[in-house]
């Protein structure tokens, strides 16, 4: 038999005579809270399944008088267990429903193995739907958001790919060319160097003048481009 969580306002006695004209159907309240579970998942969750524990046909309602108010317990979940509160404002009284929801979301997964510190390319990854239980807060969902950036560990085939695995992409490349930019007052200097080593956006790299062969040191500021305070 469904159980639900009652919390009533003062109300008449729960009664187990048949339903009559005073009574709220509570099929209605089911298929609203049903209606309103569907709209909360649209277009969030793949293939959704939605299992709502219907209320003891035993319990009796006073006929709401006014549209049925539903409120949203769990509002930052969209699968897993969900609770719903319903409320009638005349006459006042409240109950509750719970509903578990399953499906599937959006994650991105490696089509091969991936070396450490090897760049993501198109062909490592792709975008799949999985079960919810399997889709961490940290997960990607956005294979282009993948492609360019590092791999910080080794990863297998097939898995689900993280925050945490990934690092931001270098902007400069060891022993490859690079812009040097530097101003003397308001005056913008471009001369060309060669990288001594790998960097990231922001980080400090030495580069070595390619007119004058001394080893300078920059902040990357863009890719290839190297500013030489």
């Amino acid at each position: 038999m469904c159980m639900a969580i009652l919390a009533f306002m003062p109300l008449p006695a729960l009664s187990t005579t048949s339903p009559s004209p005073e009574h709220q159907p509570l099929e209605a309240i089911h298929s609203q809270a049903l209606e309103f579970l569907k709209q909360k998942v649209d277009q969030k969750l793949h293939n959704p399944k939605i299992h709502l524990k219907k209320l003891s046909s035993r319990i009796r309602l006073p006929r709401c008088e006014t549209p049925l108010q539903i409120h949203d317990r769990t509002p930052n979940k969209i699968a897993g267990r969900v609770t719903l509160g319903i409320k009638c404002k005349n006459p006042a009284w409240q109950t509750f429903l719970s509903a578990t929801i399953e499906g599937e979301l959006a994650a991105v997964i490696s089509t091969q193995g991936i070396l450490k510190q090897a760049v993501i390319k198109p062909e490592d990854v792709k975008q799949v739907y999985v079960n919810y239980k399997k889709v961490g807060d940290d997960s990607l969902i956005s294979a282009e958001k993948a492609i360019g950036m590092r791999a910080k560990k080794a990863i297998g085939p097939n898995e689900i790919l993280t925050i945490r695995d990934l690092q931001p992409p270098y902007w400069v490349f060891k022993k490859h060319p690079v812009n040097l930019i530097s101003k003397i007052g308001t005056v913008e200097v471009k001369t060309k160097g060669v990288a001594l080593s790998d960097a990231v956006e922001g980080e400090q790299v030495q580069v070595e003048n390619s007119a004058t062969g001394k080893t300078v040191r920059g902040i990357v500021i863009a890719p290839n481009t190297v500013l030489v305070p």
